[in-house]
């Protein structure tokens, strides 16, 4: 289906945005923090059945880089699209960084959301980060993981890298999250633009998610988030399986989909398992939404 795209004046900064399809609508919210929309594909497998929207955060793509970085404002800028496309209420679909905003949105706008899937996300647990890291290196062969700490010290020393040491850097951390390593960094080169990441909204965003997640009533807000949930995750995502489980299984309408022979991005991978998922998910909860009105 055809994409309309425009830059959207939200509080007080301009979001690129798209959107694609028709029905009930949904809006995918990308990873990152700090990357960009990388969703043309998921979109194409859902816009028969919903209408796609898709845009681009705050500080990161085409967006303007305009602070703050904190996950309120990118809630409040979320909600503020709801209202400039005309919804009462919607979808709302995240992947990793993103599957975490949707469910932050929808504790602070319950009233809003029909439904979420949740995308190779981390749920509410934070001491996964050691098990990832350790599976992480070992899909980098030495000279890899040499390179990628090279890179990675200029980063952290407060310099920058050139456009080409960029997409470096990003190949090689991203490549980790796929579970077939023939394909691995062709996987990872798909994700790449012609734009960089932000690290500043990188870092401001994670250490914001931190924040809530050490707050017991955010964490107890979400596990009474009274909405279906669909938690997708690939069998092989570096992220353990086992945070999706403990999810779906705290949420009072949380369902899983466990999709085989997949990493972090079970739609670049697996598209006809993860496609099914979707659509199924999505198709009773339009035909409960129908029913209830």
């Amino acid at each position: 289906m055809s994409v309309s795209e425009e830059f959207a004046v939200i509080n007080g900064t301009h979001l690129w945005t798209a959107r694609q399809g028709s029905g009930s609508p949904l809006v995918l919210l990308h990873g990152g923090p700090g990357l960009w929309d990388y969703f043309e594909d998921l979109a194409a497998m859902l816009d028969a059945v919903t209408e796609v929207h898709r845009y681009d955060q705050r500080g990161s793509g085409r967006s303007e880089r305009v602070p703050p970085y904190d996950v309120g404002t990118f809630v409040a800028d979320l909600d503020a699209l709801r209202a400039h496309w005309g919804y009462d209420r919607w979808t709302v679909a995240g992947h990793s960084w993103g599957a975490s905003l949707a469910l932050a949105y929808t504790v602070a706008h319950p009233d809003r959301v029909d439904a979420i899937v949740h995308i190779g996300g981390t749920g509410l647990i934070e001491d996964w980060r050691t098990e990832d890291h350790t599976l992480s290196d070992e899909r980098r062969t030495p000279e890899q993981r040499a390179r990628r700490a090279e890179l990675g010290a200029i980063l952290k020393g407060g310099g920058k890298l050139s456009a080409e040491e960029d997409h470096e850097y990003c190949v090689l951390t991203w490549q980790s999250d796929f579970a077939d390593r023939s394909r691995a960094q062709d996987y990872a080169r798909k994700f790449l633009r012609a734009y960089p990441p932000s690290y500043e909204v990188n870092a401001a965003i994670n250490a914001d998610w931190s924040r809530l997640l050490a707050d017991p009533s955010f964490v107890d807000a979400v596990r009474h988030i009274d909405v279906p949930v669909l938690v997708v995750h690939g069998a092989l995502d570096p992220r353990p399986p086992r945070l999706a489980e403990r999810l779906a299984a705290s949420l009072p309408k949380g369902r899983l989909a466990i999709v085989p022979k997949a990493g972090h991005s079970p739609w670049v991978e697996q598209p006809k398992a993860t496609r099914q998922a979707l659509r199924q998910f999505l198709g009773s909860v339009t035909y409960a939404t129908a029913h209830m009105s």
